[in-house]
């Protein structure tokens, strides 16, 4: 008995034992640390598809309320009016041009208010004065 217990003895307190132990703590350290980083990647990717997911159903909450507005009837009233150039009965329509404030325009407006002309000035008479008349 005492012969085990030297050779159990001897083969525990061996570098051999000691080397191959290391080892496998080496190897399973490994596996753990590289188990680690695949995780905290996955998590940031998941992080990652979470904030899509999010703007993906904020932008769909948009398109359904769009969606709404589409259908009701304050739509179908604004198109009529821009697009189709409709109005109610009894509407008076004013259109404004839109490039009023270029520089060459309000110059070209204001030799016209210079110009002292009578109240009314025949639409001929004014292109001709807007294209021709220098100040």
């Amino acid at each position: 008995m005492s012969g085990q217990r030297s050779i159990i003895g001897r083969i525990l307190g061996s570098k051999v034992l000691f080397l191959a132990s290391l080892l496998v703590l080496l190897f399973f350290s490994i596996n753990l640390v590289s188990q680690i980083i695949n995780r905290r990647e996955l998590e940031g990717e998941i992080a990652v598809y979470q904030g899509q997911i999010n703007d993906l159903e904020g932008k769909n909450q948009q398109l359904g309320s769009l969606i709404d507005y589409y259908k009701t009837p304050d739509f179908v009233e604004e198109v009529a009016r821009t697009k189709l150039n409709l109005k109610k009965p009894g509407e008076k329509i004013i259109i404004v041009p839109e490039n009023i404030n270029d520089s060459k325009m309000s110059d070209k407006l204001s030799v016209l208010a210079a110009q002292n002309l009578p109240d009314y000035v025949p639409n001929p008479v004014k292109w001709w004065i807007y294209f021709f008349k220098t100040n």
